[in-house]
């Protein structure tokens, strides 16, 4: 994390963008009402807005409650985080591994086309 706050706000200006995709828990039980169920997410949202708040994260972060079911997870067969894609100006995916010093070379090599 520590990492990528740093290369996004070396290269955001420039045009890289990071977006987060929260597979946070809401620990639903299948006994929950409705009432229940939207105090439950209520917490997982309020688990991920304080740690966004407290990492200082600037990128948008989506979170549906959908845990493992996310369709963004499943469609892109996420099954361990973090995952990290990184897109290029096509909207293609260049890779899934730009971690560490990795990360800046691959954005620096992208923002430069």
């Amino acid at each position: 994390l520590p990492n990528l706050k740093r290369v996004y706000q070396q290269y955001h200006d420039q045009g890289f963008e990071v977006i987060g995709i929260s597979l946070e828990n809401p620990r639903y039980a299948s006994t929950d009402t409705p009432a229940e169920r939207a105090a439950k997410l209520g917490r997982a949202r309020e688990v991920l807005t304080d740690f966004t708040a407290k990492e200082k994260m600037p990128w948008p972060q989506y979170f549906d409650g959908e845990w493992w079911q996310n369709p963004i997870a499943k469609r892109h067969a996420i099954n361990a985080i973090p995952a990290m894609f990184l897109v290029g100006p096509d909207g293609r995916i260049v890779t899934t591994n730009a971690r560490g010093d990795r990360l800046e070379a691959e954005v620096k090599r992208l923002l430069a086309r």
